[in-house]
C-alpha cells in the first residue's frame, strides 16, 4: 500500500502488519491497516472504505496525522480550514463542503477583495494574477459545491466528493500562502545571481 512517510519524506510501499474490516448499516464496509515503512520502520495506520463492489478509495492515515495546518496561514482561514478537516473526520461530509467554500472567502478577504458575492471575488483574484486559471477552476467548483450544500436541504456531499473539496481546498491554500511566496523568493534569488555574475 502506498502511502506519504513523513520521517523518510517520501512515498513508499509500506508494509502490512495487521489489518481489520468491519460494516454497519449507516456506514459502507471499511478496512484499517496497520503498517508500517520498509526503509526506517514508521508505523501508520490507514483507514480505507468501500463504495460498492471493488471501489475502495484511497488511504487515508489517521496515524500520524496528515492535517497540520500550515502555521503561516492567517488566523481565521486556519479556523476554518481546521473546522472542515473536523467536519470530514466526524463524517459530515455536506458541512465539510460548506466549511471549504467559508476558507474561499477567507482567501478572498484576506487579500481585501470583497465583490457582491464570492463568484465574483474569485474572478477578481485570477485578473490580479493572484491565482491563475486551473486554481480558478478549482476554486469556482468548491464554491459551487458549497453554494448547493448551504442552499438546498436535499443535497448531501458525497465522502468521496468531500474528500476532493478537502484535498483542492488545501492545494489552493499551499498555492496562495505558499509556493507563490516561495516562487517569489526563487525569482529574487536568480535575479540577484545574474546582477553579481554582471558586476
Amino acid at each position: 500500500m502506498i502511502v506519504e512517510c513523513k520521517k523518510c519524506e517520501a512515498f513508499i510501499d509500506a508494509i502490512l502488519l495487521k489489518d481489520y474490516s468491519g460494516c454497519d448499516e449507516e456506514n459502507p464496509p471499511y478496512t484499517y491497516s496497520f503498517l508500517k515503512c520498509p526503509k526506517c520502520d514508521s508505523p501508520f495506520l490507514v483507514v480505507q472504505e468501500n463504495f460498492g463492489g471493488d471501489c475502495w478509495d484511497d488511504p487515508y492515515r489517521l496515524y500520524p496525522t496528515q492535517d497540520k495546518i500550515n502555521p503561516f496561514y492567517p488566523e481565521p482561514i486556519k479556523k476554518a480550514y481546521s473546522e472542515a478537516q473536523a467536519c470530514f473526520k466526524t463524517k459530515a461530509y455536506t458541512a465539510a463542503a460548506i466549511m471549504c467554500r467559508k476558507t474561499l472567502e477567507g482567501i478572498c478577504m484576506e487579500y481585501k477583495i470583497k465583490e457582491k458575492n464570492l463568484e465574483s471575488s474569485l474572478k477578481k483574484m485570477k485578473e490580479q494574477g493572484i491565482i491563475e486559471s486551473r486554481l480558478f477552476e478549482w476554486a469556482d467548483t468548491l464554491r459551487i459545491s458549497g453554494n448547493e450544500a448551504v442552499h438546498d436541504l436535499n443535497i448531501t456531499v458525497a465522502p468521496d466528493d468531500a474528500r476532493d473539496i478537502i484535498e483542492f481546498t488545501s492545494a489552493i491554500l499551499e498555492y496562495v500562502f505558499t509556493f507563490k511566496d516561495k516562487y517569489e523568493q526563487y525569482k529574487k534569488r536568480q535575479e540577484n545571481k545574474k546582477k553579481k555574475k554582471s558586476t
